[in-house]
């Protein structure tokens, strides 16, 4: 038998061997709907049921909200959202700090970081230039929770991991970075 069809479940269909598109998309007819995937039977921990792709704008401000002034024809980030899985990347560049003095943050991130303690991530940042920090001195983040933003840091040997502050990028600094997080 190549296809059943059961009635009783409203014309639920069951192919014997497998399925081909030889062209078009799958659209559901409701929301709230996935596909499960490497299972025998239906479970939530295999539901595939939410994919985005989009832009956001990156923000970069101190803790007290200051803003400081970026490229406008830079400053958008992209991201890609499967199922829970958030990857964001961007790159900004600085032309002012304005009033910016406190920790900078990475604000506006597209979906908000859960308040739990293992929704914590990430920041990798693969460029940067600009800086007004010593020699070997990186610079990363972490995703904090109950917000949409990244807590910028910088570590060196000497001192350890500290937020990094906004006398700590030059008018014209900029970098690169990329960050993954969980979202509920």
């Amino acid at each position: 038998t190549a296809l059943t069809l059961d009635m009783s479940d409203a014309g639920a269909a069951t192919l014997n061997n497998g399925l081909t598109l030889t062209d078009g998309n799958i659209t559901f007819a409701g929301s709230g709907h996935g596909i499960h995937l490497g299972v025998t039977s239906a479970n939530a921990a295999n539901l595939l049921h939410d994919y985005e792709e989009g832009t956001w704008t990156v923000d970069l401000q101190d803790s007290s909200g200051n803003d400081v002034t970026l490229n406008g024809s830079i400053n958008t980030g992209s991201y890609v959202k499967v199922g829970n899985i958030v990857h964001v990347s961007g790159y900004i560049v600085a032309t002012s700090l304005g009033s910016a003095s406190g920790d900078l943050q990475i604000n506006g991130l597209p979906f908000s970081i859960p308040g739990s303690y293992h929704f914590y991530s990430t920041l990798s940042v693969g460029y940067a230039a600009g800086l007004a920090i010593g020699s070997g001195t990186s610079i990363q983040g972490f995703a904090v929770i109950n917000t949409s933003h990244v807590q910028l840091t910088n570590f060196d040997a000497t001192t350890g991991t500290t937020h990094m502050q906004a006398s700590e990028l030059s008018a014209d600094g900029s970098m690169i970075f990329q960050l993954t997080y969980a979202v509920a």
